[in-house]
C-alpha cells in the first residue's frame, strides 16, 4: 500500500531564504576617525556597543497661505535637523576612547595641553551593520566580516559622556553611555542582497 505525501504550494513556491532576510540589528561596529580619514587616522577602531540608537532626521514644515485660497496651507521644506547618535557600551578596563575623545575636545575649547588650539575635536563616524549569518565567507581565522549597511556620520563629537550609578547591593555592570551630535549622515549598503561588501565603505 502506497503512501501519498501531499505539499503545501505555499512553501515550495517559498522565496524565503537568507539572501532575503531582513538585516539584522544586533551585529555592528562603530569606528571613529579624527580629523582628515587616512591623515589623524583611526581614533577608536571597532567599538563594541551595545546599544545605537537616535539615526533619524526631521525637516521642518512651513505652511504658508495667500489670499483668496483659504482651504489648505502651502506646505514647504524648511531647515533639516539630525537627531544625535546614542551609544550605549559596558565599562571595560582599558577602553577609555570615549574619554579620550572628551579631552580633545576641552583640549581644543581651552587651547591647552598637547593638543594644538587649531585641531579640530570634530571627527568622521561609521555604524557598520554586520552580516550574519556570513553567507560568503570562507570560514578562515580573522576574516573581515561581510558589511550589509553602514551609517557614515559627519561632524561628529560627544555632547554628553555618563555613568550609571554605583549600588553595592546589585548584581549588574556599569554602563557608559555618550550622546554623539553630527551634521547629517549618509547611508550605503551592499550591491547584492546575496554578496555583502567585505571591505570597509569608501568615502561618499
Amino acid at each position: 500500500m502506497s503512501t501519498t505525501i501531499e505539499t503545501n504550494p505555499t512553501f515550495e513556491n517559498s522565496l524565503s531564504q537568507t539572501a532575503t532576510d531582513p538585516i539584522r540589528n544586533f551585529k555592528f561596529h562603530v569606528n571613529m576617525y579624527s580629523g582628515i580619514k587616512g591623515k589623524d587616522g583611526l581614533l577608536a577602531s571597532a567599538l563594541g556597543f551595545m546599544t545605537a540608537s537616535g539615526l533619524n532626521l526631521t525637516t521642518e514644515v512651513i505652511p504658508y497661505r495667500q489670499g483668496g485660497y483659504n482651504t489648505t496651507p502651502q506646505k514647504m521644506p524648511g531647515q533639516t535637523d539630525f537627531s544625535p547618535l546614542s551609544l550605549g557600551r559596558g565599562v571595560l578596563l582599558g577602553s577609555n576612547q570615549n574619554w579620550k575623545t572628551q579631552e580633545r575636545l576641552f583640549t581644543v575649547e581651552q587651547g591647552t595641553g598637547t593638543q594644538n588650539p587649531g585641531d579640530n575635536f570634530r571627527f568622521l563616524t561609521d555604524l557598520l551593520v554586520l552580516d550574519h549569518p556570513v553567507t560568503n565567507g570562507t570560514g578562515k581565522k580573522n576574516q573581515h566580516i561581510p558589511i550589509k549597511m553602514f551609517f557614515r556620520l559627519y561632524r561628529t563629537w560627544p555632547s554628553t559622556i555618563g555613568y550609571s550609578d554605583l549600588d553595592a547591593g546589585g548584581n549588574g555592570f556599569m554602563i557608559e553611555s555618550v550622546t554623539m551630535v553630527h551634521e547629517g549622515f549618509a547611508i550605503g549598503w551592499a550591491s547584492n542582497k546575496a554578496k555583502a561588501s567585505a571591505t570597509q565603505p569608501k568615502n561618499l
